[in-house]
Order: C-alpha cells, then structure tokens, then sequence
C-alpha cells in the first residue's frame, strides 16, 4: 500500500487481516532461511567421534506449527489440558 487514502480507509478488521498476513508473510520468510541454515549444517556434518549435530532433526530447529500457532493467537495451553484439570476447573466454577 502506498497511497496513505487507502491506508486511512481501512477498518479495523481489514487492518488486523493485513497485519496477519504480513506475519505470516514473515513466518515463511523465516522458515525459509532456518531451512537453508539447516541444510547448510546437515552439508557440513560428519560423523564419528561425538561431532553428531546439536539439532537431530529440523523441527528441533525450527518449529513452524508451534510459530504459526503463536502469530495466529492459538493457545498452546489449551492443548496441554487434560480432563482432570477440566473437571477441576468446572467444579471450581460451580
């Protein structure tokens, strides 16, 4: 965008849909060069004698879902909740 008229017309929900999708712009971006720094390190590696990479695999590295997860706002504790800690929490609610 470059003509600030456009920029001034915007809602707010439109503005939040290009802020996210600027983030996930970046995201591949960043993915992109981890990718590459990877792919460098996996070239240089050798093996024998305890010289193994730090890193055993990519997503060790670099975890894509987990980043994705936080620009999109998804909570990662709401997949961490067992049903104890459910049934906890509505009978603390009652």
């Amino acid at each position: 965008m470059i003509n600030i008229n456009e920029v001034e017309s915007m809602t707010p929900y439109e503005y939040e849909i290009r802020m996210l999708a600027c983030q996930l712009k970046r995201l591949d971006r960043e993915f992109n060069t981890h990718m590459q720094a990877w792919a460098t390190r996996q070239i240089k590696t050798t093996k024998g004698k305890k010289q193994e990479p730090y890193y055993k695999d990519f997503k060790q590295f670099f975890d894509y879902e987990k980043r994705e997860k936080e620009i999109l706002g998804l909570s990662l504790i709401d997949e961490q909740i067992d049903d104890a800690t459910i049934d906890l929490l509505r009978n603390v609610n009652k």
